[in-house]
């Protein structure tokens, strides 16, 4: 008898949580070395440790560096500006940044849930984005 293992979703509960009314990702910690990631992972990268804890990233980061998306698949509408996250508990996520702001390095972001890539149904995927904190 084989078991059926699911994958986890790109834009499910797997990835993301509210708590408090506020939005955060869900990576993982490795109880053995301390190493956080995003998305979580089932072994440590760093010392080889089979599973982690739960770790929420965010509400709040600092954008690293950016880059303007100005070719893409047909999914995504162009340009679109993309972010590297820097988040207090250790881990850099790359994400969207909130559509018709401008990137700014250094500036601090929260997280936000806005439409992603539009599938053939005409269906917007969501995706967590970056949003800078007025």
């Amino acid at each position: 008898m084989s078991e059926t293992k699911s994958e986890p979703q790109l834009h499910g509960p797997d990835v993301y949580a509210y708590e408090e009314g506020r939005l955060y990702l869900v990576g993982s910690r490795c109880p053995e070395c301390g190493a956080a990631f995003y998305p979580p992972q089932a072994v440590c990268a760093r010392c080889g440790h089979r599973g982690g804890d739960r770790l929420l990233l965010g509400p709040e980061g600092t954008i690293y560096t950016w880059s303007r998306v100005h070719r893409s698949t047909p999914e995504f509408q162009t340009p679109y500006v993309l972010v590297y996250v820097d988040f207090p508990q250790d881990v850099r996520v790359l994400m969207p940044l909130a559509d018709g702001v401008e990137p700014e390095i250094g500036a601090t972001v929260e997280l936000e849930m806005q439409d992603g890539p539009r599938l053939e149904d005409g269906k917007a995927v969501p995706l967590v984005h970056a949003s800078p904190l007025d």
